[in-house]
């Protein structure tokens, strides 16, 4: 079977698609209340810079993925025990998506059903899309991104009339230290969690500008973000917001239009639905990919369905219930995340850029002689 590769424009899809994930409906770090709005701002210039070094990595290492780079960095051992790091957490993070997807409906839609029930289905769904390869997952992802900005700016537009202001006010009432609090908090969760993308890295042309395609699922995902938290502040207000588990879901199921265009919440969850399908999709490719490279096994595809299985039971008790669920992802995951997106990736860059400019020196020390 030939090398998968996935054009530009759908690697972008699925970027935006991982990164708006389970914001949409979780949202993000809301500690600074009305003041939240800034910290994604300020959460999407902290990862300008890492989007930069994870380009940089793909114009070092042309044509391999983030497994490839370690081992060949860090040697046969070390570089498989970073890989180990990182098969874990992308399993990790699979379980934690599918168990937002779990308690989101059973809080809110299927709270009859066992919450395995779901998971299952969205999890199986997974396994057969990276068992078919990235190029399904590209140009679904394309697709569904479409609809997801069609439908973000249609209920947009529809909640214009609910909108209230003043909660905007007094801005930075709760000061800057919980600002640069929830900086941290929205930095990590979801924007640098795109390290994951560095596992697909093969799917990449070599010649492909991975600087404009990490940039650019950057800032759509990060406009899309915002424009959601935005909403949901002006309709339910800091007070409210820092409540509520879901509260997307909440605030579109206030929209009334003429008593006729009303209740539309559940109609509007397949965003969620999509955008979680293709983040634990991502997920899973990874550390199916690296497992592969681990072994040495001839193709990723022999371990899918194995590791899929392993997430979704896992996600079943990943979590006591929803309360430690939105702990987790809010205070302890900044803390957790952090070495996995900018700490190994930026030792790694570093030791690339001083091996590329010892191999640079030897090859012109070897033209003069």
């Amino acid at each position: 079977m030939g090398k998968e590769t996935i054009p530009s424009g759908h690697s972008v899809s699925i970027i935006i698609l991982f990164v708006t994930g389970t914001s949409l409906f979780m949202g993000v770090a809301g500690s600074s209340g009305n003041s939240s709005w800034i910290s994604i701002l300020f959460a999407m210039v902290l990862a300008f810079p890492l989007m930069l070094l994870y380009a940089r990595l793909h114009t070092l290492f042309p044509g391999r993925d983030l497994f490839d780079m370690l081992i060949t960095v860090f040697g046969g051992i070390l570089g498989r025990l970073f890989s180990c790091l990182y098969i874990w957490y992308a399993m990790h993070l699979g379980a934690l998506i599918l168990r937002n997807f779990g308690e989101f409906s059973k809080t809110v839609a299927l709270t009859a059903t066992p919450m395995l029930a779901p998971m299952l289905c969205i999890g199986l769904l997974c396994i057969w899309v990276v068992k078919a390869g990235l190029e399904v997952l590209g140009r679904s992802a394309k697709f569904l991104v479409l609809l997801t900005i069609a439908a973000t700016v249609i209920v947009q537009l529809l909640c214009i009339p609910k909108f209230q202001f003043h909660h905007l006010l007094p801005l930075i009432d709760n000061g800057w230290p919980l600002v640069f609090t929830d900086t941290m908090g929205t930095f990590t969760f979801p924007f640098a969690e795109i390290v994951v993308f560095l596992g697909a890295f093969t799917v990449l042309p070599e010649k492909a500008n991975a600087r404009k395609i990490m940039l650019g699922g950057l800032f759509y995902s990060g406009g899309i973000i915002l424009l959601v938290s935005l909403r949901n502040l002006l309709m339910l207000g800091p007070d409210t917001l820092s409540t509520l588990y879901f509260p997307t879901y909440v605030a579109i199921s206030r929209i009334n239009v003429g008593d006729f265009l009303t209740r539309i919440e559940g109609s509007v969850s397949f965003i969620f639905v999509t955008a979680i399908f293709v983040k634990v999709s991502l997920c899973l490719y990874m550390a199916s990919n690296g497992v592969a490279k681990i072994f040495k096994l001839k193709s990723y595809r022999s371990v899918v369905l194995q590791i899929g299985l392993i997430m979704i039971y896992f996600a079943d008790f990943v979590y006591k219930d929803i309360m430690e669920m939105q702990y987790f992802a809010y205070h302890i995951y900044k803390i957790y995340a952090l070495p996995f997106q900018v700490g190994i990736p930026l030792v790694l860059w570093v030791c690339a850029e001083i091996a590329a400019k010892r191999n640079k020196r030897k090859k012109e020390a070897a033209a003069q002689h």
